[in-house]
């Protein structure tokens, strides 16, 4: 018995210690790798039942204008998607290459950057789902989308390219949706790289629209780099999320945070 216990408080003093750690050590206690600044790095965190307690957990990696800004959104969770998406990059940033906390600007289409911090970033979020994608050596876009958001496919793909149009619609209804949300991800990856987001016709380029998770890009935008990365991030079902940057094979690592992991997010 005397074994037990003492195994009990061992586990115990752990937690307790875990507890007790911030949000950006946390992540890395449970093995969260550091971005070296080679490749593509993706990161995504499950928000669900995230409490105001975890908005002062962010506290650190928010500046006070960011804070603001969340508090004014009309729904909580979009608040903690904004706070979530720019802490985690200041976290990874931070631990990984010593840059230190900085007001996000924006480029000339809305996108967020930090001036000269050498390093690319883009930020998604859906649902309770927040990704970032990391890259040094070339631009960068991620998205992340829900599959039960989608609605009337075979409608909605027209703003699409006329070939990955036609394909959706030759899809039935359930399948089409399905297609569609990887077409919607995989371009908004490419437009957010390009930089220019929802700004950007998604008609003059092409996507793949079948499963292939990886060197999707067909066709790629006018005046755009030949060469790109491409890939599908794959964590669990009823979501899609996609990757891509201006640079060919990178190679791109991924981890995911499900619901519930970081303790200290939760009331």
């Amino acid at each position: 018995m005397c074994g037990y216990y003492s195994k009990l408080a061992t586990c115990q003093f752990i937690i307790q210690g875990f507890l007790s750690l911030n949000l950006a050590d946390q992540l890395f206690f449970l093995g969260m790798p550091r971005f070296s600044g080679v490749g593509i790095f993706g990161v995504g965190i499950d928000l669900q039942s995230f409490s105001d307690k975890g908005w002062a957990t962010l506290s650190p990696f928010v500046t006070s204008s960011e804070m603001e800004r969340a508090r004014r959104f009309h729904r909580h969770q979009d608040g903690t998607n904004h706070l979530a998406g720019r802490g985690l990059v200041r976290i990874l940033l931070a631990k990984g290459n010593g840059i230190v906390l900085e007001e996000f600007q924006t480029n000339s289409w809305g996108k967020p950057v930090l001036p000269e911090c050498g390093f690319e970033f883009s930020i998604s979020h859906a649902g309770n789902v927040v990704w970032v994608a990391l890259c040094r050596s070339a631009a960068v876009g991620i998205d992340v989308e829900e599959l039960n958001k989608i609605i009337a496919p075979h409608d909605l793909c027209k703003v699409f390219h006329p070939l990955e149009c036609a394909e959706i619609q030759g899809l039935p209804e359930d399948e089409a949706k399905i297609a569609f949300l990887r077409c919607w991800t995989r371009k908004e990856a490419v437009v957010k790289a390009l930089g220019q987001g929802l700004s950007a016709t998604l008609d003059n380029f092409r996507v793949r629209t079948d499963e292939a998770n990886k060197d999707w890009l067909i066709e790629r935008p006018v005046c755009a780099s030949a060469n790109w990365t491409c890939a599908d991030l794959q964590f669990g079902k009823g979501y899609q999320v996609s990757l891509a940057a201006m640079a060919p094979q990178m190679p791109v690592t991924s981890w995911f945070v499900p619901a519930g992991t970081l303790t200290s997010f939760y009331g």
